[in-house]
């Protein structure tokens, strides 16, 4: 059974919340029927279709985007009777005329085709325009119906509105032409890794655990082919979706020629259920992948989930001809459809409110650098010997790394020994910039390296420490003597006291700490380190018979059985360096 929040008559319910946020939109409840406030010396530019693509269609309402939009139930279209509604109460005042954008769907054709013939009838001037963008349903597939209509459609609402709002020689005759430009210039293909979710229905999903569908539709339709094994996002693009957009010579699929010296937008869509930080990454591959490629330089990138399957886990790439759109458009009053994509919209859901090429630059030379330091002699320091006992220490972390990553598995997210292991390695990877004759200058690039590496608390709050240590070693260190375990543990009391500035974690709260203090106290008392070594493993020892204060572990419910994973990886650590030593 899979879990989902229930909201009562979902689809008018979801319409309702918008106008809460928008307190500029009219909702007419029994036609589902949406608007802002139309203009009667400016066209009425209307969509619609089935609920469940938000922020599509209702989202997109606002000053140079649409006038208003009917909505269906969920991956339904509306009724006939809803459509003329919407035309007769948002259009019927207007001098200009009404456009209907409507995607290519059987259901959404005949009832917004039927509702404007309706309209002319009783004396409204209406036009109809079908889009379609999909590149999965080939010629020899598609047939008569023609190719389904996805993300693309967005580029057409985003253009007829800006022309509708800020041209005053355009007419819904016009704004049809546009419409029809765009929309012979746009090719999108999409990729799922399952089906859709729809709310109130049981899930059913016609894919394995390691399968991925090309070319499914944005209602659960049916794609083109199956991939198994799922492959990385790169090859995923530059085999098997991009080609289909891009490749001329598929008679079957080449619906729209894309040349390098064409102006050419590039829109990356969410189906919904994708994370940002994935969608970020999806948009920076293909981007690449079309540069070096097929030698196009995107002139807009737009991304964001905008056109859904309600939560969808895929994506699609859509690929807008720009330069082709313009010159089919020449005699309509602007000199490019790029005028159209970068006029200002009041609406929060177009990615891009006001595109500018206006990123700042900054001085390079101000950035933070060890490189150009010069650090003070505190002590004798043989970096060969620093590398031994550290390479030990990081090979003993590596050893218990799968140990430590079950204990956080338990009580944290799982990533404590991967993250001393990323740390350790880091180091040692970078041994070849440590090195140096002064053990300040290694500790300063080192801790920079462990901030990087270890990412997160961990390498913010071992990075302070290696700096407080660097800080005790100038305060109690000698120029040409030996630095021995007296002058060490003083360097380590202070980078201790260091620490507890930015935590307030302490012996007793089940973290780090358990191990730390005892380490650095003992080695203070005895100056002997297999002491203070043994005191750090009997205090990470102790955190398994106490609850977690600090941390991912101290939200987890009887924590008091299981040790601390980073305390065990200290020891670990400190383990491997009394064997280097």
């Amino acid at each position: 059974m899979v879990k989902e929040f229930s909201v009562p008559n979902t689809v008018l319910t979801s319409l309702e919340g918008l106008v809460e946020t928008n307190p500029s939109l009219t909702l007419i409840k029994e036609d589902k029927v949406i608007f802002r406030q139309p203009s009667t010396s400016k066209l009425s530019v209307l969509s619609g279709g089935g609920a469940g693509h938000e922020p599509t269609h209702a989202g997109f309402i606002g000053k140079g985007l649409l006038t208003g939009a009917i909505s269906g139930e969920l991956f339904a279209s509306p009724s006939t009777k809803q459509i003329l509604n919407g035309i007769k109460v948002i259009g019927g005042d207007n001098s200009k005329g009404t456009l209907l954008i409507v995607k290519n769907y059987t259901g959404d054709v005949l009832h917004f085709g039927l509702a404007a013939e309706r309209a002319k009838s009783l004396g409204h001037d209406v036009e109809v325009v079908v889009i379609g963008d999909d590149v999965s349903v080939g010629r020899s597939k598609g047939g008569l119906v023609g190719r389904r209509g996805l993300a693309g459609v967005l580029f057409v609402h985003k253009t007829v509105g800006a022309y509708a709002e800020y041209y005053k020689e355009h007419d819904v005759k016009k704004a049809a032409q546009l419409a029809n430009a765009v929309n012979d210039n746009i090719a999108t293909i999409g990729v799922s890794l399952d089906h859709a979710k729809v709310p109130g229905k049981a899930f059913e999903s016609a894919l394995g655990d390691n399968e991925i569908e090309l070319g499914m539709g944005i209602h659960n339709e049916p794609g083109f082919h199956k991939l198994s094994p799922i492959p990385g996002v790169s090859e995923l693009l530059e085999t098997h979706l991009l080609p289909k957009i891009l490749d001329s010579t598929d008679a079957d699929r080449s619906f729209v020629k894309f040349n390098k010296d064409d102006e050419i937008v590039v829109l990356i869509n969410n189906l919904g259920g994708v994370s940002n930080l994935i969608l970020g990454g999806i948009t920076k591959l293909t981007v690449d992948i079309l540069k070096s490629k097929y030698g196009i330089k995107p002139v807009r990138v737009y991304q964001g989930a905008l056109m859904t399957a309600c939560n969808g886990e895929g994506f699609s790439v859509t690929l807008f001809n720009v330069s082709a759109a313009s010159k089919a458009t020449s005699g309509l009053g602007f000199k490019s459809v790029l005028e159209l994509l970068d006029a200002e919209t009041d609406c929060a859901a177009w990615p891009v409110v006001k595109h500018s090429t206006n990123a700042p630059s900054y001085d390079k030379s101000i950035l933070v650098s060890s490189d150009s330091e010069t650090y003070p002699e505190v002590g004798n320091f043989s970096f060969d010997h620093f590398q031994k006992y550290v390479q030990s220490g990081v090979d003993e972390i590596i050893k218990q790394e799968p140990h430590i990553t079950k204990l956080d598995t338990l009580v944290g997210d799982g990533d404590c020994g991967t993250t001393l292991v990323s740390g350790g390695q880091g180091i040692v990877d970078h041994f070849s910039a440590l090195k140096s004759n002064s053990i300040i200058e290694t500790l300063s690039k080192l801790s920079e390296i462990v901030e990087d590496k270890m990412g997160g608390t961990s390498g913010g709050l071992y990075s302070i420490f290696i700096s407080g240590l660097s800080q005790g070693l100038i305060k109690h260190g000698v120029k040409g003597q030996d630095i021995d375990y007296g002058v060490l543990a003083k360097a380590l009391k202070h980078a201790q006291e260091t620490l507890y500035k930015y935590t307030n974690a302490r012996v007793g709260d089940s973290t780090v700490i358990d191990a730390l203090e005892p380490f650095v106290e003992e080695l203070n008392k005895s100056l002997d380190f297999n002491k203070a070594v043994k005191a750090a493993e009997d205090g990470a020892l102790k955190t398994g018979s106490i609850e977690a204060k600090f941390g991912r572990a101290s939200y987890v419910e009887n924590s008091s059985d299981i040790a601390d994973p980073g305390a065990i990886g200290l020891v670990a650590f400190l383990k491997g360096v009394q064997a280097g030593l």
